[in-house]
């Protein structure tokens, strides 16, 4: 996960650069370039800006900055690459940790070992409960006056809430019973900030459960075979 988050941060920077040049070329080049900017930049796209050419007449500046952008297309891609082949080693190391978890909906290799380093071992966390507060997932008291409400948990593991959030975007887009949820609570006056932390209340618990009885499962039979 390190590795990924530092691929994801290069990544980042690089496409960053690569849209300003892209962006700031002059009128010449701005046609060609105001597409790849602006749209998402594929392999496919990032393989015809590296074949890309400046003109006979190009100026100095111009070529410059062609073979910048030509540098940075050629190093996105690799950075795809790395990021895809990231991906591969970390859902055999989760399918080997807690076999069937990306089975789940909603839940990617990422994602998975993400829950799987914050949850560590069975006893870290004494309960659901307190695997929730350590993804700052439970409920906070927001009540005033007449009015009782629970408001989003801003502490805990940040990354294992983001795993959380991910999830449950990933559900509320394209799982049938989390769009009937959703429906449902929208009825009953709750925001989608309100009903995305039940949901991630919701995956808390089932990460939580699931987590303690596979990996528990896992290291039993690990034990045996030694």
């Amino acid at each position: 996960m390190d590795a990924r988050h530092e691929l994801t941060d290069s990544s980042t920077a690089q496409t960053n650069r690569l849209r300003a040049l892209l962006l700031g070329g002059d009128d010449r080049d701005r046609d060609f370039a105001r597409d790849f900017a602006r749209g998402t930049l594929t392999d496919t796209r990032l393989a015809a800006l590296a074949r890309h050419r400046p003109a006979r007449d190009a100026s100095r500046e111009q070529v410059v900055r062609q073979a910048e952008i030509r540098r940075l297309a050629l190093a996105l891609r690799g950075s795809h690459r790395a990021l895809r082949a990231n991906s591969r080693e970390l859902q055999r190391i989760v399918d080997d940790l807690a076999p069937g978890l990306t089975d789940r909906r909603g839940i990617g290799p990422i994602s998975a070992a993400q829950a799987i380093i914050s949850f560590s071992h069975p006893g870290r966390c004494r309960n659901e409960g307190a695997f929730a507060a350590l993804a700052g997932a439970s409920p906070l008291e927001a009540s005033s006056g007449h009015i009782k409400r629970h408001r989003l948990n801003r502490g805990g593991d940040r990354a294992l809430n983001s795993a959380l959030h991910t999830i449950a975007m990933v559900r509320m887009r394209s799982c049938p019973t989390t769009k009937a949820y959703l429906a449902r609570r929208t009825a009953e006056g709750k925001t989608t900030r309100e009903i995305r932390r039940c949901l991630k209340r919701y995956i808390a618990r089932e990460l939580y459960r699931f987590l303690t009885a596979t990996i528990t499962t896992t290291s039993s039979n690990a034990s045996s075979a030694a």
